[in-house]
């Protein structure tokens, strides 16, 4: 085995030591560069936070504290004021950093024993937890504060410092007074000082704001002076709507909602400019789309530039109608400029007003015919209530013609008092609605005994109190779906029955009844009763014996004589007649006895399925104004309240709000003499008409 050479093994170890010598210097100075590099962002991180705190701490008035920072810690010192200067400085301290890194050196600058100290309380409540903080005097019980509070389940932090001078005047007064202003309030804080009193506090709305202003200027002592704020959020409004009208001569904006003060003031100022001389109540409320006043604001002027017109939005959509006798040009043109001044995501739709056919006041007429087709014409505001009202229309009324024109100058609510017509409207089965700006007129007949009261109810459901109406509906009992009637087929099934049980004979070959037919007519009485508004045949039949003029003059006698003494009985036979057929429509061969006696007989037959037109009673016009709806319900004694029909609309749709208050006094209503109501004809449907070879068979002996 070959061996190294001494030379090498010698220096090998010189070579080991060297590179161990050079790696521990390597990583001696990575080390160093590291450490270098910890503290410079260690450094950094104190600078940071030491400048943001000292930010912070002048930008709130504690510009006298000095900030240093060590590592994680930061260290706060600088004579205070007095001692709320220094609690505050070392609470906006602790927003920043947690406060247990934070090193309080801070002191209080010393004052002559013999100036009294500026003493001064905050009482912070939010909800169930309060905080008591200041300088108050050592004759202060703060005991007693937190054991009033603590009576009311409310969680006490006392933070304040006393002071061993006397309280000045007013003081206990001005701590009682807070201790009660802090019990009613749920948020804010009340601050006090020996010259005035300031009480911050929110309300959840606008209402709990009022209510708490009120409840705070009560228990304020005499001759203290306090500042009172209470703040509420805005309401949410939904849909945000404007409609501002113009004819030329007059403006107004009827309606109108804004975000802020400012966007009011620019709805405000357009309508001003636009000749609106009465400022109308623009509440204020979030939900506005963007760009909303300057939508409204444009549009208020195109139609100013127009001359008239109405402008009705709601949210971002924009319905314009001008007058009607507009040019083209002028139309395409304010379009186009409008359009190019819209804020985005706006729909713009401009029409012309629609001329009418009719003079004189607004009127809605609506009209359920014998046949069941209704017919509506009138006016309408603009597009969306035509669509609002003409989709009631046809919810209540059923298959329905005529379209509603465009009327920009009906006012708001009236699309309103024209759906209620239409809910009252469901009362009747035959008859007319007119609405006018005045009253809502209603006559008809209706197969409800409580039809007049049903109407009065739907009025006052969407209405309320106020509202002028007169009705008049004829009740007719053969609508009514609480009386079962019997049709006509019933009717002769049941004659029927009678007849074939009885035994009316003739004298052979004459016409005279043989027999006491009374018992007869007393059972047939009762039918006939039920059954007078139908038509019936009562015919009579030979057999094929004698001459063809004999017989035919033999079978109307005796059918005649049959409906003599039903008349004379006083049976209701106006609408049945009297034929005679001879032997011309036999059943059975006449070449036997039993066919011959087969043939000579009388039939009771129903001519038409349908019971005759009668006329319904005149109903007297009632007259009066809507109650409430709670009152119009109690009227009709009903365990369940009017249902309004839902109307199909746009989603952003509102509807207007009813001018008439709930709370209205209302006149009883008063009846007048009877009038005449419009002529209907019952449309009750009826079972299909019965064949003709189905009839009533009197048999008549030889």
């Amino acid at each position: 085995m070959d061996e190294f050479p001494k030379t090498d093994m010698a220096q090998r170890p010189r070579h080991n030591r060297a590179h161990l010598v050079l790696t521990l210097l390597a990583f001696a100075v990575a080390g160093a560069a590291s450490w270098e590099a910890a503290i410079r962002i260690s450094d950094e991180v104190e600078n940071r936070t030491a400048r943001q705190m000292r930010a912070a701490l002048t930008r709130d008035g504690h510009g006298w504290v000095t900030v240093a920072t060590d590592g994680l810690t930061v260290r706060l010192t600088g004579t205070a004021p007095d001692e709320v200067a220094r609690f505050r400085a070392l609470t906006a301290a602790s927003g920043l950093v947690d406060d247990r890194r934070i090193v309080d050196g801070m002191e209080v600058a010393e004052r002559d024993l013999l100036e009294p100290p500026d003493f001064e309380m905050e009482i912070m409540r939010q909800g169930d937890n309060m905080s008591l903080i200041g300088l108050v005097p050592a004759s202060t019980d703060r005991e007693e504060i937190a054991s009033r509070f603590a009576a009311r389940a409310v969680e006490i932090s006392d933070l304040t410092s006393t002071a061993a001078f006397p309280a000045p005047e007013s003081w206990n007064s001005a701590v009682e007074f807070a201790m009660q202003a802090a019990l009613l309030i749920d948020q804010g804080t009340v601050s006090i000082t020996p010259e005035k009193m300031v009480i911050t506090a929110n309300a959840a709305s606008a209402d709990d704001r009022s209510r708490l202003e009120a409840a705070l200027r009560d228990v304020v002592p005499e001759g203290m002076a306090v500042e009172i704020s209470v703040s509420a959020p805005l309401p949410v409004i939904a849909p945000y709507r404007l409609r501002f009208t113009s004819d030329g001569d007059n403006a107004a904006l009827e309606s109108c909602a804004a975000e802020t003060e400012a966007t009011r003031e620019v709805i405000l100022s357009a309508a001003t400019e636009a000749g609106v001389t009465e400022t109308p109540e623009c509440p204020l409320g979030i939900g506005a789309p963007s760009g909303w006043s300057e939508a409204a604001a444009e549009s208020i002027a195109s139609v100013a530039r127009i001359g008239a017109g109405t402008v009705e939005m709601t949210d971002n959509a924009i319905q314009i109608v001008l007058p009607a006798d507009i040019e083209d040009d002028a139309q395409e043109a304010e379009t186009a400029r409008l359009a190019a001044s819209m804020p985005a995501d706006f729909n713009l739709n401009i029409t012309r007003a629609e001329t009418s056919p009719h003079d004189g006041p607004p009127h809605f007429l609506a009209t359920i015919g014998a046949e069941g087709l209704a017919t509506i014409e009138g006016g309408v505001p603009d597009e969306t209530m035509r669509q609002t009202v003409q989709s009631l229309a046809r919810a209540q009324l059923g298959p329905l013609e005529g379209e509603l024109r465009l009327d920009p100058s009906l006012r708001e609510g009236w699309a309103l008092r024209v759906m209620a017509g239409l809910d009252a409207m469901g009362a009747i089965d035959t008859g007319q609605l007119e609405v006018t700006p005045d009253s809502i007129s209603l006559s008809g007949i209706s197969g409800d005994t409580l039809a007049t009261e049903r109407a009065i109810a739907a009025l006052a459901t969407r209405l309320g109190a106020g509202a002028e109406y007169m009705i008049s509906i004829a009740y007719d009992p053969r609508r009514d779906p609480g009386i079962v009637l019997p049709d006509g087929t019933d009717c002769v099934d049941r004659l029927n029955a009678v007849m074939l049980q009885s035994e009316i004979g003739f004298e052979p070959g004459g016409a005279r009844i043989a027999g006491d037919i009374g018992p007869v007519i007393e059972e047939l009485r009762p039918i006939m009763e039920e059954c007078a508004d139908y038509r019936l045949e009562l015919a009579g039949h030979t057999d094929s014996q004698g001459s063809d003029t004999l017989n035919m003059s033999l079978s109307l006698s005796r059918a005649e004589a049959v409906l003599g003494a039903l008349a004379e009985a006083g049976l209701s036979v106006e609408h049945v007649v009297a034929r005679g057929y001879g032997e011309t429509r036999p059943i059975a061969e006449n070449d036997t006895e039993e066919g011959r006696e087969a043939n000579r007989r009388i039939e009771l037959t129903l001519i038409s399925p349908e019971p005759v037109p009668a006329p319904v009673d005149a109903a007297p016009i009632m007259t009066g104004t809507t109650p409430s709806a709670q009152e119009a319900q109690a009227t009709l004694n009903l365990s369940a309240p009017i249902e309004i029909t839902p109307v199909v609309a746009e989603p952003s749709l509102q509807l207007p709000v009813s001018p008439f208050g709930e709370d209205a006094l209302s006149d009883p209503p008063k009846l007048e003499p009877p009038a005449e109501v419009l002529p209907a004809t019952p449309d009750t449907p009826r079972p299909p008409e019965r064949p003709e070879d189905e009839a009533v068979t009197i048999e008549e002996p030889t």
